[in-house]
C-alpha cells in the first residue's frame, strides 16, 4: 500500500510542476505581445533595430512601431517675409566656389595668368558649427568649382576634398534669413 500511495505523490507533484510550468510560459508570452519594441511577423517576434535617421534639422529619429518604421522627422519652418512659417527648401543659403592652387612650382612677377588657382570639382560639405562630427550637407561643386546648398538661418563650417590632399581649407560662416552667403574654399596642391 505504500508503494502506491508514493507513486500517487511523485504523480501529483510531477502535474503540479508541469501546472506551474505552463502557466509561467503563458505569462511570458502574454508579456512579449503586450512589448512595444517587439513587432511580429507570424510567431516569431522581432525586436527594432537601433539605427537612426537624421532630419532636415539635425535631429535623429529612430525606429518604432509594429512595423519598425521611423518616426516622422519634425516639420522644418523660417520665418519669411510676411511673418508666416514656409517649409523646405529654404530661400537662404550658401553659393560658391571651389579653387585650387597654386598650379605653377614658382610664382612669377608679374603674375602668370596659365598659374591663376583653378576651379575644382570635388565633394563640399556642410557642417552646423556646433557640431563638426555629423554632416548637415554634403554636396559637390561642379566642373567650374561652382556649388550651392539650401540652408536654414546659421552658423556653419564648410570643408572640401576627398582625401588629405589637395588640402582645403575649413571656411565658417553665417546664413541670414533669405540670403545665400557666398563663399570661396581654397584648397593647396602642395606644389612649391
Amino acid at each position: 500500500m505504500i508503494k502506491k500511495e508514493h507513486h500517487f505523490l511523485y504523480i501529483s507533484i510531477a502535474l503540479l510542476i508541469l501546472v506551474v510550468i505552463c502557466i509561467i510560459g503563458c505569462v511570458i508570452l502574454i508579456e512579449k505581445g503586450n512589448n512595444k519594441n517587439y513587432n511580429h511577423f507570424g510567431n516569431n517576434p522581432v525586436a527594432c533595430t537601433m539605427e537612426a535617421k537624421l532630419c532636415g534639422d539635425g535631429s535623429y529619429v529612430g525606429r518604432s512601431g509594429p512595423n519598425c518604421d521611423f518616426t516622422a522627422c519634425p516639420e522644418i519652418t523660417t520665418p519669411s517675409n510676411n511673418g508666416s512659417q514656409s517649409i523646405l527648401p529654404y530661400k537662404s543659403g550658401v553659393k560658391g566656389k571651389v579653387v585650387l592652387g597654386p598650379t605653377c612650382p614658382v610664382e612669377r612677377n608679374p603674375p602668370d595668368p596659365n598659374c591663376t588657382d583653378k576651379p575644382y570639382k570635388t565633394t563640399v560639405v556642410v557642417f552646423r558649427s556646433n557640431d563638426l562630427v555629423h554632416p548637415f550637407v554634403i554636396t559637390t561643386s561642379d566642373a567650374n568649382g561652382s556649388f550651392s546648398a539650401s540652408l536654414p538661418p546659421g552658423k556653419y563650417t564648410l570643408g572640401a576634398g576627398e582625401s588629405n590632399l589637395p588640402r582645403c581649407d575649413h571656411l565658417e560662416i553665417t546664413v541670414n534669413i533669405n540670403i545665400f552667403t557666398s563663399a570661396t574654399i581654397s584648397c593647396d596642391t602642395g606644389i612649391r
